[in-house]
């Protein structure tokens, strides 16, 4: 077998395989006499049609089946010839015909690992600015009071009465690109909290002053970084009709109250320690989640690293399926919303190559550190799949070494990072 590597990048080669015809007349037979075996013939018995019958009906069959089964046998080898690991499955680019004493030429792209030149003052001992994760007073008191308002009773306001913050409007809605309208961007009967935003801030402000029965037309430009594909970066014109208009009867925080709405909670002290012990542990989780996005970002800017194209495809064909799995459970078709894909592409792109780049920096990482995942560890995870998936055990190790064990390692590398990082606090933060 002869193997010849062309250098298309650093992390991208061609792998021209050229396997000898004494080889592939050997799988041809072992392909044609697979489909004897099974093939089932008007007027023969299973099996005892004669050969020349099945290589004239099954011509393109053997042939397809044959190709797959050479390239399948000889690409390992290949690749160990010429000490190429790929990255990713290697991918077929071309393949010639079978001929009677020819040899079969194939080629297939494979991706490998850049090589990231890195010292250990790259990664290590590195003054990270970190957040405190203490709360504040008013913080605890400022959910307290968005519990009463959850709370307290509504009643419904006269048409004279205009709209303040915090009161409850009832809205008809349509949203408008242009003039057309914007796929599930519409409502009957919207009920907006006003004044939090959660709608949209710049027609909440709006909306203060109007009362029941007002029509209104507003503008809004959404940002190109904006999160939602079907906005981002629009002019989105809103044709509102205010339908009802609701305030809020507020009652005081009390023990009484507390009881009175029968929700587990004893007293408003009691209320106001699992209040403060939930916002702990969210301040905890961003605080953690956006010095490690910094530890990541320090290194990356330290390297240079090649990222194959089709590492980047993949993650970015993992975020486009979020998008896509988020908007249809919301009851939209991904197909129908017409998202301009190059602009997704645009957005989406780099995101998807910084999330490469952090695969391949934690995985070299983890190499010159001598990071590893147990064998324990990866036995207890495979057993735990096999019970819950009823599935052997020898496929639920291969769905833990391809699926869970990169991210364990992954974890376990930037856990590494973070204990041998100087988290820098702000000056008189807190």
């Amino acid at each position: 077998m002869r193997v010849e590597v062309q250098e298309l990048t650093e992390v991208e080669k061609l792998l021209k395989v050229e396997v000898p015809y004494e080889e592939v007349k050997k799988i041809l037979e072992e392909i044609t006499q697979d489909f004897k075996r099974k093939a089932k013939i008007k007027g023969f018995r299973e099996g005892k049609a004669p050969i020349y019958l099945i290589k004239k009906l099954f011509k393109e069959e053997i042939e397809e089946k044959s190709i797959e089964r050479i390239i399948e046998k000889t690409l390992p080898n290949a690749m160990e010839k010429v000490k190429l690991e790929p990255l990713l499955t290697p991918k077929l680019e071309e393949y010639g015909e079978l001929k009677e004493g020819e040899v079969f030429n194939y080629s297939v792209l494979v991706e490998v690992r850049p090589l990231i030149d890195l010292k250990k003052e790259d990664y290590l001992g590195l003054e990270i600015e970190r957040e405190k994760e203490e709360v504040k007073d008013e913080e605890v008191e400022g959910l307290l009071r968005e519990f009463t308002y959850s709370f307290s009773e509504l009643e419904e306001v006269g048409e004279e009465e205009a709209i303040k913050e915090r009161y409850v409007g009832v809205l008809k809605f349509e949203a408008f690109e242009g003039e057309n309208p914007i796929p599930g961007h519409s409502a009957e009967a919207l009920f907006v909290d006003i004044g939090t935003g959660e709608f949209n801030k710049k027609i909440e402000e709006e909306l203060i002053g109007k009362k029941r029965g007002e029509k209104l037309s507003i503008e809004v430009e959404y940002p190109e970084e904006g999160l939602n594909p079907l906005l981002a970066g629009k002019k989105v014109r809103y044709e509102i009709e205010i339908k009802e208009v609701y305030r809020r009867k507020i009652e005081e925080l009390t023990d009484e109250f507390l009881k009175k709405l029968k929700l587990g909670f004893e007293s408003v002290e009691e209320l106001r320690n699992r209040v403060k012990a939930r916002l702990i542990e969210e301040r905890k989780r961003k605080v953690e989640n956006a010095f490690r996005e910094r530890l990541l970002d320090k290194i990356l800017e330290k390297v240079e690293i090649k990222v194959p194209h089709r590492l980047v495809e993949l993650k970015f064909n993992h975020l486009v399926d979020k998008i896509k799995e988020a908007l249809e459970s919301e009851g939209f078709s991904f197909e129908k919303l017409n998202l301009a894909s190059e602009k997704l592409r645009e957005r989406l792109w780099p995101i998807a190559e910084k999330q490469a780049k952090e695969e391949l920096l934690l995985e070299r990482i983890a190499e010159l550190e001598n990071i590893e995942v147990s064998q324990e560890e990866i036995e207890r995870e495979a057993e735990m799949i096999a019970k819950g998936l009823k599935l052997s055990l020898e496929k639920a190790r291969s769905i833990v070494y391809f699926n869970i064990l990169p991210k364990k390692l992954a974890e376990k590398t930037l856990r590494f990072l973070i204990d041998h990082s100087k988290p820098i606090y702000k000056e008189g933060e807190g």
